[in-house]
């Protein structure tokens, strides 16, 4: 590991970032420390402090990583482009642990701050903004109803897939993908497909 002295700025947050995850694979959130994380980093608890808070706010950070970088599809059919996001969001799913969310969850019970920072993750993820680019889309294709469409709308097939994960433990499988689009989304949306469109 290169000597903490010689880390900044971007390369000792991506390390001290790594801490925190090895950190939470090992002990889980509960017993998950901001001291463990910075003897695994190399560095101080001084550091850690003076970029978060406190160690839910660092453990919300790792999953920052999750909810950027999303290709947005471009299929030409708005079916296929959420289909397309919600696995992104299924495998995003199953990669986290459920009682870091539901630990986060807890904790903005008595942490306003925290609240709003994991508020803000969700509403302005890149998930989100990709979703919000193929409603447009479809807007223009005529697939459907013109916006605008409020943040819940945008959201909801990604919200109810993570309610299912951290209410009941249950990882969304293809079956509840396709349930979510085509039982709940698309009608609320007005959705006509490329082919009934065509008619």
């Amino acid at each position: 590991m290169e000597p903490v002295s010689r880390r900044r700025g971007a390369a000792l947050e991506d390390a001290i970032l790594e801490a925190a995850r090895e950190e939470l694979a090992e002990l889980g959130y509960a017993k998950s420390t901001m001291n463990g994380v910075a003897n695994r980093a190399g560095t101080g608890k001084a550091v850690l402090y003076r970029r978060w808070n406190s160690l839910p706010e660092l453990l919300l950070d790792t999953l920052r990583s999750k909810f950027t970088d999303v290709p947005i599809p471009d299929t030409g059919d708005l079916r296929d482009d959420v289909m397309n996001l919600l696995r992104r969001a299924q495998a995003n799913l199953g990669d986290t642990r459920r009682d870091m969310v539901c630990g986060l969850i807890t904790d903005t019970v008595r942490d306003p701050l925290l609240a709003r920072r994991l508020q803000e993750l969700i509403a302005e993820s890149a998930l989100s903004e990709a979703m919000s680019t193929v409603l447009h889309r479809a807007a223009e294709r005529g697939q459907i109803r013109p916006g605008p469409w409020s943040r819940r709308v945008i959201t909801l097939p990604i919200s109810l897939l993570r309610d299912d994960f951290v209410v009941f433990g249950i990882s969304p499988t293809d079956e509840d993908l396709t349930a979510v689009t085509d039982e709940i989304f698309l009608p609320l949306l007005g959705y006509t497909s490329r082919t009934d469109h065509g008619k």
